[in-house]
């Protein structure tokens, strides 16, 4: 399948300038568009568990539902070297894209620390051969590179005494309380200024939600706070995963998309199709979430994401075909005539980099 001339296929693209009155929201909502990247412990199984794919549920739980033992899954950190995870690459092909930030899951339901953290060894910088603290590594890449960055943190922690709960509900006890506000106060005050904290799943009441709220205003004040935190204490709100409006929705909100919607972690026996038709996919959940209002997050898993996307990079950075793929969006994108509230000339790339 060929990708069709943009030109053709979009004529302009009708946004809003109705930003919210907050100006810290408002800064946000200005954004519009960002790398959403799931990178953990899981990524190295690519969705198998004992050499058979494990089809049930997202491939970055695979732990539960493969009901991995936590002493097996701890293995998979021994082989974690992680040699070809290269920030600047990163940051520069989110650049390439028109992104203007970049969100990092600091922390899964798995409870592994993709982090240096005092609360637990249990962490890619105490647990694996890579040995480094990988968000430090990315924030530092983002500030010279004039990126924002956000935060991704799961209330969720199977190692902290969570029982795997398929919908993945689970309260939230004293002793998983006081870990997440310590490792809080850490991404809040170790990692230089964050647009962004993206919380997901558990349920807090509505007092813990109140807390964690407070911690990222004290240490954080522009940050924005999704509403997975829960009980109406976002500053904006977190479609449904892949959701796409077909109409304009009131405030601030943001659409989380991932390339194919059965994952977010990296899943190695994905099913793919043609480049082009996911592409001009792609582009066409883009435009509908700018045009309604929305702010776009593109996840990439670990990638060879050339896998996903039918290329063949061999090397971290992005290939040749990424690269063409990036500028010829680019191209099309400067020909529409957009309104204030769709910003950006080169919205989206295929993301071709491997990380392990």
């Amino acid at each position: 399948m060929e990708l069709k001339n943009s030109s053709q296929m979009y004529t302009g693209i009708h946004g809003r300038d109705d930003w919210s009155s907050d100006e810290r929201i408002a800064n946000w909502e200005k954004l519009n568009y960002a790398m959403f990247i799931h990178w953990g412990l899981y990524s190295e199984l690519g969705g198998n568990w004992n050499g058979e794919p494990v089809t049930k549920g997202y491939s970055e739980q695979i732990q539960m539902w493969a009901d991995i033992p936590e002493e097996d899954y701890l293995e998979v950190a021994k082989q974690f070297s992680a040699e070809k995870f290269d920030p600047k690459a990163i940051c520069q092909l989110a650049k390439d894209a028109g992104m203007k930030y970049i969100v990092f899951t600091t922390k899964h339901h798995d409870g592994f620390s993709m982090f240096k953290t005092k609360t637990t060894n249990y962490n890619l910088a105490d647990m694996t051969p890579f040995g480094q603290d990988a968000l430090q590594l990315l924030a530092e890449e983002c500030q010279k590179q004039g990126l924002k960055l956000g935060l991704y943190y799961s209330l969720v922690d199977w190692h902290q005494g969570h029982e795997f709960d398929y919908d993945n509900c689970n309260t939230i006890p004293e002793s998983i309380e006081e870990v997440i506000k310590e490792q809080l106060q850490e991404l809040l005050t170790q990692y230089g200024p964050l647009v962004e904290v993206w919380f997901d799943m558990g349920t807090p009441t509505l007092e813990q939600s109140k807390t964690f709220a407070s911690l990222v205003y004290k240490y954080q004040p522009e940050a924005t706070i999704n509403s997975r935190i829960w009980n109406n204490i976002g500053d904006f709100r977190t479609l449904g995963d892949n959701e796409v409006p077909q109409v304009n929705l009131d405030g601030a909100w943001q659409t989380p998309a991932s390339i194919y919607n059965a994952t977010w972690g990296y899943r190695s026996w994905q099913k793919h199709v043609d480049f082009s038709e996911k592409l001009n996919e792609l582009i066409n959940y883009l435009i509908q979430v700018r045009s309604n209002g929305g702010n776009y997050l593109l996840n990439i898993g670990r990638a060879e994401m050339d896998q996903s996307l039918n290329l063949k990079p061999t090397s971290s950075a992005p290939s040749a075909n990424g690269l063409n793929a990036t500028q010829r969006l680019s191209t099309a994108m400067k020909q529409q005539n957009s309104q204030p509230k769709t910003g950006g000339t080169s919205w989206l790339t295929d993301i071709t980099f491997t990380f392990t």
